[in-house]
């Protein structure tokens, strides 16, 4: 099995890569996106035309702009830092000696300020482009260009090849950062790694539980019912051919699909959430929807039933996925979808939650909703919003959690409305298990 990687940057770093891609012919083979211009990633990455197993930019904003496009472990970055930092200098150096200041953008201070100690340079002084992320180039080129004339730097050093390219035509002093070839084969090893762990993902079993309960049809006649159970097995066997799987009906409104994680996860015409809820419109009825995963028929037939148990706790019914390594993903009707760990291997995070009296799925669900919120801190009105409970149940939650060291109240938010202020509790052990990434 060779690894299609799709390869994004400018003309000479995409040349770079390929030369030494040359080495691992064997597993890996390129499909090239050149842009003149960073801004050019998004509709490179959107519409790629080809099926690409694992992206690799040669940039870290091309690789920032083109991640949000693309799904999640599916995607590398060669970074351009520390040894690529040095080459650039060494450059400078040869080129016209070591000017006391020079500009440079992309890199934050504290990489750069490392590389200048590794290198005793300590009467250097480096104006570094205060902001960090995607910058326009115009204004890049702004930035070193000013400099440059007014005699505040002596050299220029960027890692965008159209900020090099032009500040070249404009008699510049300018170097430029480019990916060193240690750090391009150590990024292709990676690159094969991650390949064949997203091969072995994909071919994954996949098992589909769907039962539907009150549907329309339970207080007209049995005509009327047997019709509406055709048009659900006829929703239910497009969606079946969507993914190349198997139908098998498993009682009155009941059905079990069988197919594998990676005809799922790549079915963006057809998603199971698409179909959780034309289920729901069609039937008028209550969906409850479980997905497992696993390396075996059986491991993600029980992982199925998992998932399918955590939905019928839920009189509204709702999609959930549950996989190999404990992971589940919870999305029910009029709420934001949900990720956590159902269990953890971290005895001493276990042992803490037992003291206090709190589940690790529950415990799991907190550190999520803290993530979500995207503050660090999580209030009761929080919880019990996004985890459907009474606030009273929060405000136990939190409490036992802070008792017990889990947890510590780092300030106070005013309500929205008239009320006392709410506490805001950081949650500040982790269990092991608890994911990065959402399940998709």
């Amino acid at each position: 099995m060779k690894i299609a990687i799709g390869l994004v940057g400018p003309q000479d770093t995409i040349s770079l890569v390929q030369q030494v891609g040359r080495e691992r012919e064997d597993s890996l083979y390129f499909v090239p996106f050149l842009y003149n211009d960073v801004e050019e990633v998004p509709a490179l990455v959107k519409n790629p035309g080809e099926n690409i197993d694992l992206w690799l930019f040669t940039g870290r904003i091309a690789y920032e702009m083109g991640q949000s496009y693309l799904p999640e472990s599916t995607s590398l970055m060669i970074r351009s830092n520390g040894s690529a930092l040095m080459k650039a200098l060494f450059n400078v150096i040869r080129a016209s000696g070591m000017p006391e200041r020079f500009s440079i953008d992309t890199l934050t201070e504290e990489e750069v300020k490392e590389t200048l100690d590794e290198l005793h340079l300590d009467n250097c002084v480096p104006l570094i482009h205060p902001k960090r992320g995607y910058t326009p180039s115009s204004e890049l080129i702004d930035y070193h260009e000013a400099l440059f004339r007014s005699g505040e730097v002596g050299a220029c050093i960027t890692h965008r090849g159209h900020v090099y390219e032009a500040l070249l035509k404009r008699g510049v002093a300018v170097f430029r950062i480019v990916p060193t070839v240690m750090s391009i084969r150590e990024t292709l090893r990676l690159a094969v790694q991650l390949g064949e762990t997203n091969h072995f993902r994909q071919s994954q079993i996949a098992a589909l539980l769907v039962h539907v309960r009150n549907m329309s049809g339970d207080n007209t006649s049995s005509y009327e019912t047997f019709r509406l159970n055709l048009k659900l097995q006829e929703l239910l066997l497009e969606f079946t051919e969507h993914i190349s799987g198997a139908l098998i009906p498993t009682g009155r409104a009941a059905f079990s699909l069988f197919s594998t994680r990676g005809a799922i996860e790549q079915n963006t015409v057809f998603p199971p959430s698409l179909l959780f809820e034309k289920i729901r419109l069609l039937s008028g009825g209550t969906v409850h929807f479980g997905i497992g995963y696993g390396l075996t028929a059986y491991g993600a037939e029980q992982n199925a039933l998992l998932a399918l148990s955590r939905t019928e706790k839920r009189e509204e019914g709702g999609l959930v996925f549950a996989d190999e390594t404990g992971a589940i993903k919870e999305a029910f009707p009029q709420q934001e979808s949900l990720t956590f760990h159902y269990r953890s291997d971290d005895l001493k995070v276990v042992a803490m939650l037992k003291q206090a009296g709190v589940s690790t799925a529950t415990f799991n669900k907190i550190v999520s909703v803290q993530s979500r919120m995207g503050k660090h801190s999580v209030t009761a009105a929080d919880l019990a919003s996004w985890l459907d409970m009474t606030q009273r149940n929060a405000n136990r939650l939190l409490s036992e959690l802070e008792r017990n060291g889990m947890a510590r109240i780092v300030g106070e938010e005013a309500p929205s409305t008239k009320g006392r202020p709410r506490k805001l509790f950081r949650i500040e052990v982790v269990a092991k298990g608890e994911p990065a990434d959402p399940l998709t």
